[in-house]
């Protein structure tokens, strides 16, 4: 999730591009949240201040690149390889490493050696971080720093049965009717080694679903043993086409998303592409396909 934090009547506000997730609602009270649209022309006179954080990409920040141009004093903090020349203003603060397997945990190590009082719904909101972006700590990128934070953010109170449940148990019925409308779909090229998953406003409004619920929909198809990579494409209501990448060993989507316009991780990546679905999507699976050829 995108945002950018900023200063209001002396009080932080974080700001998101788009309505607060309802799966978060366990750290709702931890601040005041904006967003950008409804607000933006009071927080752009008001802001002296922004902390952009879990993204150095123009394509994710797209709603307010024009504005970080001439806005306030800026500081990126993220754990992406692939980034943009934003934050690099002469007095700009850019915090980058990719090494860390969230930016999460690169603000848990901060808030400790600035000595930040731990409460439970920071530690919480933390803990989220730290276990969503290590697919509860299953990935790659579930290291020993990683797991030493996480521990701490436990004994602070971030229970991990608790958000578990708050967040993968409590899915309303049209997100499994989404899920199997997509999974239905799926088909398998390169020998078996790519799935591709096909999202259409048509499937939503075939399964009462909404984009909300398309969180990590992307990784269903990796139950597979067969393959390496999946691509999962989704159209937006403007038309636009949000594609997912991801890959089990070999193959680095995020070097595959750039060529689009995107970004992210060697094993996690995205892109937003503007263009005809019949030309897109074809595009992108061969790209995939010759990628993943290059990659044995």
């Amino acid at each position: 999730m995108a945002l950018a934090l900023r200063h209001l009547g002396g009080e932080p506000a974080v700001v998101l591009f788009e309505p607060f997730p309802s799966r978060y609602d366990v750290i709702k009270a931890a601040t005041t949240w904006y967003q950008w649209d409804e607000t933006r022309d009071v927080l752009a006179a008001e802001c002296d201040a922004v902390v952009v954080l879990d993204t150095c990409s123009r394509m994710q920040l797209e709603p307010l690149v024009d504005y970080l141009v001439r806005g306030p004093r800026t500081l990126v903090i993220d754990h992406h390889a692939t980034r943009d020349s934003i934050g690099t203003r002469p007095a700009d603060l850019r915090l980058f490493d990719d090494s860390a397997s969230a930016t999460c945990l690169l603000v848990a190590e901060w808030v400790r050696a600035a000595g930040v009082p731990l409460d439970e719904l920071l530690a919480t909101a933390l803990q989220i971080g730290l276990a969503t972006d290590t697919g509860w700590f299953r990935f790659s990128n579930t290291d020993p720093r990683t797991l030493r934070v996480a521990a701490e953010l436990l004994e602070a109170g971030a229970q991990f049965h608790t958000l578990y449940r708050a967040l993968y148990q409590q899915d309303h019925p049209a997100k499994l009717r989404l899920i199997a409308r997509v999974l239905t779909g799926l088909e398998l090229e390169a020998d078996g080694r790519l799935a591709v998953m096909k999202l259409r406003p048509a499937d939503l409004e075939a399964t009462g679903a909404d984009l909300t619920m398309t969180e990590e929909l992307a990784n269903e198809a990796g139950r597979l043993g067969c393959i390496e990579a999946t691509l999962l494409f989704t159209e937006e209501p403007d038309g636009e086409i949000r594609v997912n990448f991801r890959s089990k060993r070999a193959l680095d989507v995020s070097q595959l998303a750039t060529r689009f316009g995107g970004g992210g991780h060697a094993r996690a990546a995205g892109a937003r592409v503007r263009g005809e679905w019949d030309v897109t999507v074809p595009r992108v699976i061969a790209e995939t396909i010759e990628a993943l050829q290059a990659s044995e």
